[in-house]
């Protein structure tokens, strides 16, 4: 088994949107080796929960030994954790899974949802003006991200469905734009699915390599379970916790 457990303290727990909620914890072996793309598995203080919550991580200080990660109230696992305060103390299991490729040359990062949690922890570790971030949500309320991005990037660009701020549309109407250039050498992408995949068509059509991280309910977080299985091109299955999350973009069904 991969990763640590880690009883760590809440140093920081704010609500940041509709729903959404960023901690910060102090887990010192984790913030030491996590990478962008991986993970943490996370126990609810709660008896009835047995199963731990996959929450992919956000940004990591080896130094400080922080680990951040920024979640979404989604049932009562999450409305638990929400409901915790700073000096309460979290079982963690991490750093998991596999991370993203960081290349020499230009990186463009997409996400929307909580899914933009990974591509912000990769802007974090990219080098100056070396990423470009396409980011998307439903209206201003959800695009909070943008000011939590580094100032280092190339370029962020933001869409909202409703057009109440940025670019109005939907992240991967931008793309082709930001392809024109010809200077990327890779395309990062976490979120709903159809915009993974779409994101995926483009940067083929672009010669560009795409790197996919496949969100899904994960039991064990260890590849026992078969709780998180995703389909191969080439037949077959990976299991997203154990062989992933972050894959090939040709290599699975999206």
């Amino acid at each position: 088994m991969k990763g640590y457990v880690e009883k760590g303290v809440i140093c920081q727990h704010d609500k940041v949107g509709p729903a959404i909620w960023r901690m910060i914890i102090e887990l010192p072996k984790t913030a030491r080796e996590a990478q962008p793309g991986q993970f943490i598995h996370v126990k609810i203080n709660d008896c009835s929960k047995l199963l731990r919550r996959p929450i992919s991580i956000a940004g990591a200080d080896p130094e400080k030994g922080l680990v951040e990660i920024i979640y979404r109230v989604v049932g009562e696992g999450t409305l638990l954790m929400s409901q915790m305060h700073e000096g309460d103390r979290l079982d963690c299991l991490g750093p998991l899974g596999t991370s993203f490729t960081i290349p020499d040359g230009e990186l463009v990062g997409v996400g929307g949802g909580v899914g933009i949690a990974p591509i912000l922890f990769t802007a974090r570790r990219a080098k100056v003006g070396q990423m470009t971030v396409v980011i998307g949500g439903r209206n201003r309320e959800e695009v909070f991200w943008k000011d939590l991005f580094p100032h280092t990037l190339k370029n962020l660009i933001v869409t909202t469905d409703d057009g109440s701020y940025g670019v109005k549309g939907f992240t991967v109407s931008v793309l082709p734009e930001v392809f024109k250039h010809n200077t990327i050498k890779q395309t990062i992408v976490c979120g709903p699915a159809i915009m993974m995949k779409k994101t995926a068509e483009i940067s083929k059509e672009a010669k560009v390599p795409c790197e996919v991280s496949l969100e899904k309910r994960m039991g064990c977080g260890t590849g026992t379970c078969m709780a998180c299985v995703c389909d191969k091109v080439s037949g077959g299955h990976y299991k997203v916790c154990k062989d992933g999350p972050v894959f090939n973009a040709e290599e699975v069904i999206l």
